[in-house]
């Protein structure tokens, strides 16, 4: 009986040990909105040129699905980490040392908006966040921010930069 209790107590201990790691873990999200002064197209380039250039290795390293949505006058920008991007392959990931990389903000997807993209598979889920921007009249859009409380904070505070040279 005390060789089964010895036997039994590190395993026991361990399982206790992997049920708790994971509470408390979970990474905060937000949602934002707000208006902004300028053009869908113009401050999506900007946001994500800034983001790119971002001196943090986290925000440095997303990469980017932007979508154009001419019958809303919108564009929205997806952000992943490290190969989360959906059509991300060896020879055009970021960790591969010998992949050809275009420099720069993506080009967007120009296509027609379907709303809950996201749930009906359209989207990769596992985006840190995604930013929508759209027109309002001829010098206002208005912006809305979901996803990662980090990389979202950033991206947010990137926005109103651009928004206000």
């Amino acid at each position: 009986m005390n060789k089964l209790i010895i036997a039994l107590a590190p395993l026991l201990s361990a399982c206790l040990l992997t049920a708790c790691a994971g509470i408390g873990l979970k990474e905060e999200t937000e949602t934002r909105g707000a208006k902004f002064a300028g053009n869908h197209l113009a401050l999506a380039h900007c946001v994500i040129s800034n983001l790119q250039s971002d001196n943090r290795w986290v925000i440095r390293g997303l990469q980017y699905d932007v979508r154009r949505y001419p019958d809303l006058e919108a564009t929205e920008i997806y952000a992943y980490e490290y190969g989360s991007l959906p059509g991300t392959y060896a020879r055009n990931s970021p960790l591969n040392p010998d992949a050809v990389f275009r420099h720069g903000p993506p080009p967007p997807k120009i296509q027609q908006y379907k709303p809950n993209a996201d749930t009906r598979g359209d989207i990769n889920p596992d985006y840190s966040f995604v930013l929508m921007i759209k027109r309002t009249d001829n010098a206002t859009v208005f912006a809305t921010l979901n996803g990662k409380k980090y990389e979202g904070d950033i991206a947010w505070e990137k926005l109103k930069a651009c928004s206000n040279p």
